[in-house]
């Protein structure tokens, strides 16, 4: 019984995890995003992290253009992180 209960959860878990990138993709992966991203991180003072949060979101613009959500939501969660968000 605790092993069914504990496959159920398991099963659970590994259903959400596609609706939370999906999820990501709606929010993240369009245009206003886009560009209230551009706006934040021309205000950085970190030139490296600047650079490197610029390279990120010029690789999810990209993913976005060729509806590669997959890849756009990988390349915004490193710019995010290069952001400190």
């Amino acid at each position: 019984m605790f092993r069914v209960t504990i496959l159920a959860a398991f099963a659970i878990a590994i259903a959400c995890l596609p609706a939370s990138a999906q999820d990501k993709a709606k929010d993240w992966c369009t245009n206003a995003h886009m560009q209230k991203m551009q706006s934040t991180i021309g205000k950085m003072t970190d030139a490296a992290k600047k650079k490197e949060a610029k390279s990120h979101l010029a690789m999810s613009k990209a993913a976005m253009k060729a509806k590669d959500m997959d890849g756009c939501v990988k390349h915004m969660e490193q710019a995010h992180q290069a952001m400190g968000l």
